[in-house]
């Protein structure tokens, strides 16, 4: 009886060890699949300088532990020496006004088993029309995978055309007519944080001439939207 006793408790002791291991191992598991979980923040932290060269890693990090800590926007001092300023910070974006003409967003995509990442780089800027200086914003749009490798924009982002934003249908205008009158689209994009789509604002008759406005103008749709789908399409 005396060694039977023994012999379970034996037993119990090694399954109680057992489960004890199980569990330290889940934990770690977890622990390490919370420290590689991708957010926004974490890509602009680390996203090549090619695509922010205007913000350095160091100054980035600055920014973030300022959010971080004091739960709020920090202004601070970019390459050329003029104001940066976070702008909204959530898990899958991140926008950042770069200078007082420019923005970057970042926004996590889900994509097959794993995310990808694409950045909005907008300048906007004043260019020369006939009637004058206009506001035009246009908007480089990249993609990239987890390890922030570049991808293909093609592949995920089909963008509007002329044709798709121009209803052409009772006017007198084609698309060859567009084409000389617009030969440089111009197309400011953003999106948000969730399931946000992405819109595109055309902002290309800001440079035309008053008479090419308003012929264009009421066959416009200024801005529409596309939803993830594996690819943002707005055909």
């Amino acid at each position: 009886m005396i060694v039977h006793l023994a012999s379970c408790v034996r037993n119990c002791c090694k399954l109680l060890l057992l489960t004890l291991c199980l569990v330290a191992s889940a934990a770690g598991h977890a622990a390490v699949n919370v420290v590689d979980t991708l957010t926004a923040s974490k890509v602009f932290a680390e996203i090549p300088l090619e695509v922010l060269d205007m913000l350095r890693p160091s100054t980035r990090l600055d920014m973030l532990d300022y959010y971080n800590q004091a739960d709020s926007l920090l202004t601070v001092q970019n390459a050329l020496g003029g104001e940066s300023r976070l702008e909204q910070v959530a898990p899958d974006y991140f926008k950042v006004s770069v200078t007082p003409i420019s923005t970057l967003e970042i926004k996590l995509l889900p994509y097959k088993k794993g995310q990808l990442v694409m950045t909005l780089y907008t300048v906007s800027t004043m260019e020369s029309s006939p009637s004058g200086l206009r506001p035009l914003s246009d908007t480089e749009v990249r993609f990239f995978d987890s390890n922030l490798q570049p991808l293909d924009p093609s592949k995920f982002l089909t963008p509007p055309t002329l044709k798709t934003l121009f209803n052409l249908k009772n006017s007198n205008l084609t698309e060859k007519d567009l084409l000389e009158k617009i030969p440089f689209p111009a197309i400011a994009y953003t999106t948000g944080p969730g399931e946000a789509p992405l819109t595109a604002t055309f902002t290309s008759l800001e440079a035309l001439s008053q008479e090419d406005r308003d012929l264009l103008t009421p066959l416009l749709t200024p801005t529409v939207i596309a939803s993830w789908n594996g690819k943002f399409n707005f055909k």
